[in-house]
């Protein structure tokens, strides 16, 4: 006999594992709120949940029924007075928590716990209203999982009050959670895939949260903006196309043609600006580009783009592109130039670009005049007052830039110091003082180039602003970056290169092309590429040799990823499986080896009864014992486990 102490030490409480697994649950609320909405609220979630738990582990008196339904009523009251039609989801998340909180202060029963899992996963539904990135995988799964193994716990409890668990009991059913939950992916998945989806996001990102993008480049620049966008290592966008050399890694957003004093505006007046057609020997470069979610509204692309393919996508004529709506991730394809594009450029159009405020720093103009004596073509200017910020003793910097009316002239006689903004306005209205048309492309320079994913990664930090000037012998626009080079202009890398670096950062590509911007436009898509390949297999396998390579890569990691599903799931088969099974198993298989098979219709007490002595004796011994387990409920505890197996043992050792 084992004594109560030791079988206590093997047995876990079901609540007791009941409270375990809801306090997981709110650990996954707190990374989901500081993720959805913000530290603030997560802060107050947490100090509350650690109440909970102080609670729970000194056994301080539950506040009454009452007074907690009161207070969670005005606080439901507060979230949702704060709800409109761009601020929906947000309340909504906040009022499933505090359901949950209230919830983890009531005394518990199995129904509790139920409702505790239904509004985990209420939350986890709203959370992917507002977000899909990568913490959102793991949240979902811990979530989903734990959810699963509360409702079977409850049910547990529920048909035995203050029951307890033999840990191979909680291991057994650990697993068998995970099977089920395993099981639930793919139907997940196909609903994920299958379901209708709007041309536009149900609920716009909230601008102003701690997890919100930054604004990134609008129709205006003004001195120093730039700056606090570099200041920042989020990723702005993948773009996927092959290697491309560094000087050429300049990445083509919005173009600034106004010059007000202080900073630069998009103006639209002669936007044709000379941007012509290439001539049909000039190589193209094609990039797909998957824009992350924020406030773009220019969709980028290396230097000279051509075409971007993308419905709702104004053209302005001049080299950009801009979207009637932001917020949201976009994945498009873009067509690209590296050479220089010929074209025309009309007086109106030049004198667009000539444009200064009357008067405009007479000291900068002085400046100009000197640099450019004697030179009277339009490229000997360009180079000249290029080549003097590059003599000139001017340093790169994103501290103490300078600000003001006079904040550029100050920058070019005096401080000598700012970042790529002050080098380019600088050098855009020098060349404007120098006759010489001229206007500001705002953008990034460099990127992280991934070589398994075979793309770019850019960044806040790799933000850049350069000049494009107007060379009137060659009939093009030149592009002048006036700007020192260095690491964070953006010319370093983000920590790593290679190996496990270049690994995650494919997986969280992975995540956001087919998750984050998985769109209308998308499924569309795929829907039209099954019709064509029922209508007309052979014609639909023919494709190029570079789709060829990408569904190559694709169906080699889907069949190694079914390759490694298929084992593991075979080694749990083989390890999982319920113990009792497996000793009749191994019961009639001995029996079988020994010229005794046991016919399906025959019970196992028939069996036995026909067998031969001694070993008739040692049967009866196995299958009275397992019958107790098999149909009378006995529970199959460490100890009776390991005396079956050694009456299996004899049985195996008789001759």
């Amino acid at each position: 006999m084992t004594s109560p102490s030791r079988t206590a030490k093997r047995t876990l409480a079901v609540e007791t594992a009941l409270k375990l697994l809801v306090g997981t649950c709110g650990l996954l609320c707190f990374l989901m709120v500081q993720d959805a909405i913000g530290w603030g609220t997560a802060l107050i979630f947490g100090v509350v949940f650690l109440v909970w738990m102080l609670a729970e582990t000194s056994r301080l008196p539950r506040p009454p029924g009452l007074l907690s339904f009161g207070v969670a009523v005005l606080l439901l009251v507060a979230v949702f007075s704060r709800m409109s039609r761009q601020y929906f989801a947000e309340p909504f998340l906040e009022a499933i928590l505090l359901l949950f909180l209230l919830r983890l202060f009531e005394r518990k029963t199995s129904r509790e716990y139920v409702q505790i899992a239904l509004l985990s996963l209420g939350a986890v539904v709203v959370y992917a209203l507002l977000s899909v990135e990568k913490l959102f995988l793991a949240v979902c799964l811990g979530m989903g999982y734990c959810a699963s193994l509360i409702l079977m716990l409850s049910a547990w409890m529920r048909r035995e009050p203050g029951a307890r668990l033999f840990f191979f009991e909680a291991k057994l059913l650990v697993f068998r959670a995970l099977g089920m939950f395993i099981l639930m992916l793919p139907l997940c998945l196909l609903i994920f895939f299958v379901i209708p989806r709007s041309g536009r996001p149900m609920f716009s990102p909230r601008g102003g949260t701690d997890h919100g993008p930054l604004t990134g480049f609008s129709e205006r620049l003004r001195l120093g903006e730039v700056g606090t966008i570099q200041q920042s290592d989020r990723l702005s966008f993948r773009a996927e196309t092959g290697e491309i050399a560094p000087d050429s890694l300049y990445w083509r957003g919005v173009v600034l043609s106004h010059f007000s004093g202080t900073g630069w505006d998009v103006d639209l007046r002669e936007r044709e600006g000379g941007w012509g057609r290439p001539r049909g020997d000039v190589s193209q470069v094609r990039q797909t580009i998957l824009l992350e979610p924020g406030g773009h509204r220019w969709l980028f692309s290396l230097d000279r783009p051509l075409s971007v393919g993308l419905g709702e996508v104004a053209n302005l004529g001049n080299g950009t592109f801009w979207r009637r709506t932001a917020g949201t991730a976009v994945r498009y394809e873009a067509v690209s130039t590296p050479s220089p594009i010929p074209g025309t450029l009309s007086a109106s159009a030049e004198a667009v670009f000539l444009e200064l405020p009357s008067g405009y720093s007479p000291a900068m103009r002085s400046l100009t005049e000197k640099l450019t004596a004697g030179v009277s073509d339009d490229r000997g200017r360009m180079n000249a007052i290029e080549a003097h910020f590059a003599r000139g003793s001017y340093l790169w910097t994103l501290e103490n830039l300078v600000r003001g009316r006079d904040a550029l002239e100050r920058f070019v006689l005096d401080v000598r110091q700012g970042n790529c903004e002050y080098f380019a306005s600088a050098a855009a209205v020098m060349l404007r003082m120098a006759n010489v048309p001229a206007r500001l492309v705002g953008g990034y320079r460099g990127g992280d180039y991934n070589r398994a994913g075979g793309y770019y990664s850019v960044r806040d930090r790799q933000a850049h602003v350069w000049v494009e000037a107007w060379d009137r012998s060659a009939g093009c626009w030149v592009r002048i970056d006036p700007t020192p080079a260095g690491e964070a202009d953006g010319e370093g890398t983000s920590g790593g290169s290679g190996g496990w670096w270049e690994f995650w950062d494919f997986l969280d590509y992975q995540w956001s092309r087919m998750f984050v911007s998985y769109s209308a436009r998308t499924q569309r898509e795929w829907a039209s590429v099954l019709k064509e390949l029922f209508r007309n297999p052979r014609a639909s396998l023919r494709v190029s040799s570079e789709g060829l390579l990408r569904w190559g890569r694709l169906g080699l990691a889907l069949a190694v990823l079914l390759a490694a599903s298929s084992l593991l799931a075979l080694i749990w088969k083989r390890r999982r499986r319920d113990p009792c099974r497996v000793l009749l198993e191994r019961f009639e298989s001995m029996m079988k080896r020994r010229g005794f098979p046991r016919r399906r219709s025959e019970g196992l007490e028939e069996f036995v009864s026909g067998l031969d002595e001694p070993l008739r004796g040692t049967a009866w011994l196995f299958v009275l014992e397992f019958e107790e387990v098999w149909y009378g409920g006995r529970p199959l505890d460490p100890e009776r486990y390991g005396r079956l197996r050694h009456r299996l043992d004899e049985m195996d050792g008789e001759s």
